[in-house]
């Protein structure tokens, strides 16, 4: 085997002790949130008022555990959404330097992760005092149909803002993105996987406030919106699956405000 070819190789094989971790942890994510589900599902309707204590009324337990159960949501349904963009970086990193290549990739996801987990530690407060004001039921659903309006209207009209497009495109044309803002080095590999996080944050917040409308801990509307965010970067611009999501929720908040109005 020449030398050229013993180097494709190693670049190939590096990453994927990544891909098993990336892997694994999408995996435990959405175990422990499915073993979470069922748990405050056994516990039942007459539970309703100490399932709502744990989630968001009783101080900094109920944080940390709004926070870990945000956290979980975001590797469960972002690291697979990403996994495309990294194998990119994978590739791109190990041209550079074929030994460090994993090193370099497993770092640009943990950048990645952090904007992520940053989201979580807010999505948790507003969780919290939501559910202290009695907005939200023990599975993080709204209880209101003002509450359940305004934020799909809101992410509705997000989904047309050019700021979203801006974003949004970072994570479809993920090499032009590393062309830019590329950088050498461990602490490059984290600044860009932290930039490109960052991005993904600012573009699919609006989106992932809309658990808070159909159940935060709803595995299914999970799947689902992991589905939608994947589609927003795989499926072509021109196609505007970004702007049909949008008037999607401003039909739903328009519907569920009417029949508010109406007293129906």
């Amino acid at each position: 085997m020449s030398e050229a070819s013993r180097v494709k190789s190693a670049a190939a094989l590096h990453p994927i002790p990544v891909w098993v971790g990336m892997a694994t942890i999408a995996g435990v994510s959405w175990l422990y949130l499915g073993r979470m589900g069922e748990g405050m599902a056994g516990m039942g309707g007459g539970a309703s008022a100490h399932a709502g204590m744990a989630m968001g009324d009783a101080g900094a337990q109920s944080l940390v555990t709004a926070f870990v159960m945000w956290a979980a949501m975001m590797m469960a349904m972002m690291l697979p959404t990403v996994a495309p963009t990294a194998a990119l970086y994978s590739g791109l990193a190990a041209r550079r330097d074929p030994q460090r290549g994993a090193r370099r990739t497993s770092l640009y996801v943990g950048g990645y992760a952090m904007p992520w987990i940053a989201f979580a530690a807010a999505a948790a407060l507003a969780q919290c005092a939501l559910t202290h004001f009695m907005l939200l039921d023990p599975m993080a659903r709204s209880t209101s149909s003002l509450l359940s309006a305004a934020i799909l209207l809101a992410a509705g009209a997000y989904q047309w803002l050019p700021f979203k497009r801006a974003c949004l495109s970072k994570c479809r044309t993920p090499l032009a993105f590393f062309m830019a803002k590329w950088r050498d080095g461990p602490f490059g590999a984290f600044v860009v996987g932290l930039q490109h996080g960052g991005y993904c944050v600012a573009c699919c917040w609006a989106l992932m406030a809309v658990m808070f409308v159909v159940g935060a801990m709803s595995l299914a509307w999970m799947g689902l919106f992991m589905l939608l965010v994947l589609g927003e970067k795989l499926i072509p611009a021109r196609w505007r699956f970004d702007q049909a999501i949008g008037v999607t929720f401003v039909v739903s908040g328009l519907w569920i405000a009417a029949r508010a109005w109406s007293g129906t």
